[in-house]
């Protein structure tokens, strides 16, 4: 036990150190962002006490380069809106939006404190929200603040968006947002919102979201004492799902193989998130609660899934319960073709000598609420050649990639708010 104590004191001493010898070599702005990132991840915005640490967040750096900062609540979270306004205010606006929350996080399981956001000796940042969505936020800042630092003259509009909610569906955050006077207001005419790391040099844009559905099952049934042999119970109903989802889970693994299926979300993915059952370790639990994960392929019909579930019901028999928790059953695209803010995307790219490449997101994002008022919407995360590890553990983003990104950002949205129609 003492050895172990002393490699790991060890380790974090070398990691201090390289953390300092790999910052001393940043310009004073590039070292600021990376504080900033570092600030922001420490702020464990997967609890929503936390919420008024982040609206103090951005308020800080609002103040730090002397834009205003609009703090709205549309169901009791806030939402952060930091506006620069632009050249021609009348133009439709350009809104860089990311999320604030993030999801919980397993200690144990990683390799340094994920509120932390120790730096390693090869320059990874470890936090959770590094990849989701807390570095593009801080990217989006530094970005409007360099342009801003410069002079530079942006011809439409910018509103910085930090949303809450997100990960467990928007629902006191963006669809609350949307409905208010206060969205209305800003007039957006495209969202840039999060994306996808990049596992090689080509950046992704995701201009679809596949369709999200999360299903709460219960089965009820007898219980009995623990010395008896079950014969029917709710285990062998919760057997029957979990067998399910392995076999479907296969036959979709092969679905994703094919092509360019991947990339063009063709196939479903289905996941048991949750399951909850028992009372004590001698009593057979007669409920079992299940939550069941789906994100649809784009070209799968919804009546073929809700046929399948009714299977389920069928199967499990009597005493079984389906609840919806979200069951989106559009989700639409952004056209590319003869997009002007596509097209300003790719005028940024081409400068930069990079490679953009459109895919579909096979998660889901506020994109789909702001999609479905037909306000055009492109996911993008610039950190390429990056392991995703978005909802994992040791969730990184690389800091020479983060301040790399700044920059592609910046030009992005140098274009895209100067699109004139």
């Amino acid at each position: 036990m003492k050895f172990l104590w002393l490699m790991l004191l060890v380790k974090d001493i070398l990691c201090l150190y390289t953390h300092k010898s790999l910052l001393k070599g940043l310009t004073d702005n590039n070292l600021l962002a990376v504080q900033h990132l570092q600030e922001y991840i420490r702020i464990d915005s997967s609890k929503t006490e936390n919420y008024d640490s982040v609206v103090e967040f951005w308020q800080r750096l609002a103040d730090e380069i002397n834009l205003p900062l609009r703090v709205y609540r549309p169901a009791g979270f806030p939402v952060c809106v930091l506006t620069w306004i632009g050249a021609k205010p009348d133009l439709p606006s350009i809104m860089l939006n990311t999320h604030s929350d993030v999801v919980p996080a397993y200690d144990y399981l990683w390799k340094y404190p994920p509120f932390a956001a120790v730096i390693d000796n090869n320059g990874d940042l470890y936090g959770r929200g590094a990849q989701d969505t807390k570095s593009l936020a801080i990217q989006h800042f530094e970005a409007i603040k360099e342009l801003k630092n410069n002079n530079i003259t942006l011809q439409r509009t910018i509103h910085l968006t930090i949303l809450p909610d997100e990960e467990v569906g928007g629902f006191r955050g963006i669809k609350a947002f949307i409905e208010s006077g206060d969205f209305k207001r800003l007039n957006v005419g495209f969202v840039l919102d999060e994306g996808l790391t990049a596992p090689d040099n080509t950046y992704l844009a995701t201009y679809l979201d596949r369709r999200p559905w999360q299903i709460n099952m219960t089965f009820y049934g007898q219980g009995g004492h623990g010395s008896e042999i079950a014969d029917k119970g709710v285990i062998k109903k919760l057997d029957y799902i979990l067998k399910y989802t392995l076999q479907y889970q296969k036959e979709q693994k092969e679905v994703m193989a094919r092509g360019n299926n991947a990339w063009l979300g063709r196939f479903t993915t289905m996941n048991v998130n949750i399951i909850k059952t028992g009372i004590a370790t001698n009593i057979m639990p007669s409920l079992v609660n299940v939550v069941i994960d789906m994100r649809l392929a784009t070209d799968v019909s919804i009546s073929d899934i809700q046929q399948m579930i009714d299977t389920w019901q069928n199967v499990t028999g009597p005493g079984t319960t389906v609840e919806f928790l979200r069951r989106d059953e559009v989700s639409p695209a952004t056209t590319l073709a003869n997009n002007c803010y596509w097209n300003a995307m790719l005028e940024a790219a081409a400068e930069l000598n990079i490679t953009i490449k459109p895919v579909v997101l096979a998660a889901t994002s506020d994109m789909v609420v702001v999609r479905k008022l037909g306000i055009p919407a492109i996911g993008f995360n610039p950190s390429i050649n990056t392991i995703s590890r978005v909802h994992n553990n040791d969730e990184y983003v690389n800091i020479e990639t983060f301040i790399q990104g700044i920059q592609v950002v910046k030009n992005i949205v140098m274009k895209l708010s100067n699109v004139l129609e």
